[in-house]
């Protein structure tokens, strides 16, 4: 039986006013055709990784009925992470200043493994960072880990000295572009990369365009996109929560259980630097400007105090 769109549009708008997570209502207030398409490509993924038993997830609380964790924290499975290790190491970024905005995915913990020089991480949660401390103890190079709010500000001594920056925000548009915000003030120019773990269906048609349109003023473009990169296991709220929306929007099928959820690793470039690669591959010579190392690595945690050991307010 097909559910009319205006009672699935009552039906969502209802829903959102018991949630205060800025994601729940953004994706519950997409429109039509953008939800389904969000759940179609949501539910196709999670059918394929239904009869793929070797899959190994992260560390989550499944009989958990939050549906959204401490910090908006949604860590993904350790194939991820290793997925994401594996593209850094790929691209040559081994000997690189490398930024994780967050790191709930203990992404530096793998990177550790694999002897990177030169991590910082910064993250909101103290109790995270001392896990990360502890986990990362014995590494060969020393990873720098920085108690921080984003949504009081980027720390001014980290400005423009990172090669390469990941983060995985939350998935709507104002603390998207929050993080994006901080990634951009952190790069180096023109030698600069970044990279966005966002779910772009669940983001919007309009936001992306919004988000690429704001991007290109800071001189960054869209260089690859690598759809459902990254996996993530949710619990039995969450789960519920994108079934019974599942059901409004794919009224046929009988079952319905999305144990998964899935984002895109967007790839951002300056914007010289993808004409350089352009051009390289017409057989051009292009002359770029050297930049100097710069390594933090001799900064202690306790240099950076300005922000608040205890953060009391809620990141959504």
């Amino acid at each position: 039986m097909k559910i009319p769109n205006k009672i699935q549009v009552i039906f969502c708008s209802f829903l959102s006013i018991f949630f205060r997570s800025r994601t729940i209502k953004h994706i519950l207030k997409l429109n039509g055709s953008e939800k389904k398409e969000f759940l179609t490509k949501i539910i196709n993924e999670n059918i394929k990784y239904k009869n793929n038993e070797k899959q190994e997830v992260s560390f989550v609380n499944y009989n958990s009925f939050k549906f959204i964790e401490s910090y908006n924290q949604l860590p993904c499975t350790i194939e991820t992470r290793k997925k994401r290790a594996d593209l850094l190491e790929k691209n040559g970024f081994r000997d690189k200043e490398i930024l994780l905005i967050g790191d709930d995915d203990l992404l530096s913990v793998e990177l550790v493994a694999r002897n990177f020089r030169h991590i910082t991480v910064l993250d909101c949660d103290i109790k995270l960072l001392n896990k990360l401390r502890i986990l990362t103890q014995e590494a060969k190079y020393p990873v720098n880990y920085f108690h921080v709010d984003l949504y009081e500000g980027f720390p001014k001594f980290l400005n423009h000295i990172f090669d390469v920056v990941c983060f995985d925000p939350p998935q709507n548009y104002e603390d998207l572009n929050t993080f994006m915000s901080c990634a951009i003030q952190s790069l180096k120019n023109q030698t600069s990369i970044f990279y966005m773990m966002v779910n772009s269906s669940a983001l919007g048609s309009n936001n992306t365009k919004k988000l690429f349109a704001e991007l290109l003023k800071y001189g960054f473009v869209n260089t690859n996109k690598y759809e459902f990169f990254n996996c993530y296991p949710l619990n039995k709220g969450q789960s519920l929560l994108l079934s019974v929306m599942a059901k409004f929007t794919h009224p046929n099928l009988k079952t319905v259980k999305c144990n998964y959820y899935f984002s895109d690793c967007l790839e951002f470039k300056s914007v010289q630097i993808a004409q350089n690669i352009e051009q390289f591959s017409d057989g051009k010579k292009i002359l770029t400007n050297i930049i100097p190392h710069y390594s933090i690595s001799e900064i202690p945690i306790a240099f950076y105090n300005n922000y608040k050991i205890q953060n009391k307010k809620t990141m959504n």
